[in-house]
């Protein structure tokens, strides 16, 4: 009986961890209106992503001007996870910027470092057509 509850307690602290963890951005490039957010501890449930979003976004646009529209007032935010940290990649595997190589990693010229790429895992995508109607993508599924 004291085992079931112990692990019962173990199970709610971790699920209070998992829940209440702090989502942090660990670098952003934006260019032409195509915004890369990598980040760690993103929250696990849509409803958390897109509150965070929702949340942040005076704070996303004061500190690194985003979203940042094209010259046709579009623009495409994709959040990452950073997963286990940035990765090094041979130059012969690394094509552009969206690397398509055979490990599927992106990769951010803005870094002046050896290991620049991450596994291309995105958590949440944001767009914005002409019209000015913002959608949200979660897992291919486009939500507006």
């Amino acid at each position: 009986m004291k085992i079931a509850k112990f692990a019962v307690l173990g199970i709610a602290i971790s699920a209070v961890f998992l829940f209440f963890r702090e989502p942090e951005i660990i670098f952003v490039q934006s260019r032409e209106g195509v915004t890369d957010i990598v980040v760690k501890k993103f929250p696990l449930t849509q409803r958390g992503k897109l509150s965070w979003w929702k949340d942040n976004q005076k704070f996303l646009k004061d500190k690194y001007g985003i979203p940042a529209r094209d010259k046709n007032g579009v623009y495409y935010i994709a959040i990452l996870d950073v997963n286990d940290g940035f990765k090094k990649v041979s130059e012969a595997d690394y094509t552009s910027w969206h690397s398509f190589s055979r490990d599927d990693l992106i990769c951010f010229d803005e870094i002046k470092s050896e290991s620049r790429c991450i596994e291309k895992n995105v958590l949440m995508e944001i767009t914005a057509g002409t019209n000015g109607k913002i959608g949200y993508i979660f897992d291919g599924e486009y939500i507006n």
